[in-house]
């Protein structure tokens, strides 16, 4: 069997996590219009697997996960696991915008090794009313086929999205390392 295509590629993709219209996140995650826009660098492998690697200054630990592509649909599906605070705090949380210690899922259309640019879905999975699994979208991501051999990634940072009711202005931004 021939491997994917996209085996052996690398891609540069800045998460924009985030509320999103119609999301089942509860009314005041991220309610503020904050957002945070996290660079990460994500590396197919012939077996199915991801390396991943995150931008600084976001106290947060990303692993690598699996991925693979729905021939039929030409949908790409993969997951990084995200894990603890450097403070032991399961998860990641800045201002109200937070996400569990888990499986972070990745969406998005792929043509042969040519992905999608943007509009493409980042959701968690999480449980309602004790019983009920559902998948809740928190952003959404764009990608770039990364061709440097060593890479550097710009830093996270946190930003008010225009329009939001609590912004002084519109598109304020605050870098992780004024903090």
């Amino acid at each position: 069997r021939r491997p994917h295509p996209l085996a052996g590629t690398r891609w540069r993709m800045t998460l924009d996590i985030g509320r999103e219209k119609n999301t089942w996140m509860p009314p005041q995650w991220a309610a503020s219009g904050r957002r945070m826009e996290v660079p990460m660098l994500c590396a197919f492998r012939e077996n199915g697997t991801l390396d991943v690697r995150i931008g600084p200054y976001l106290d947060m630990d990303v692993e690598g996960g699996t991925w693979s592509v729905d021939e039929g649909s030409n949908k790409l599906r993969f997951h990084v696991e995200t894990g603890w605070f450097r403070t032991q705090v399961g998860g990641f949380e800045r201002f109200d915008v937070s996400l569990p210690k888990g499986r972070l899922y990745f969406l998005c259309s792929a043509w042969g090794n040519v992905l999608s640019e943007k509009n493409n879905v980042l959701t968690i999975r999480a449980t309602r009313f004790l019983v009920r699994r559902e998948n809740r979208m928190v952003g959404t991501f764009r990608v770039a086929q990364e061709t440097e051999a060593d890479p550097s990634l710009p830093p996270c940072r946190t930003y008010l999205s225009p329009g939001s009711s609590s912004s002084g202005g519109y598109g304020q931004e605050f870098f992780d390392d004024d903090l």
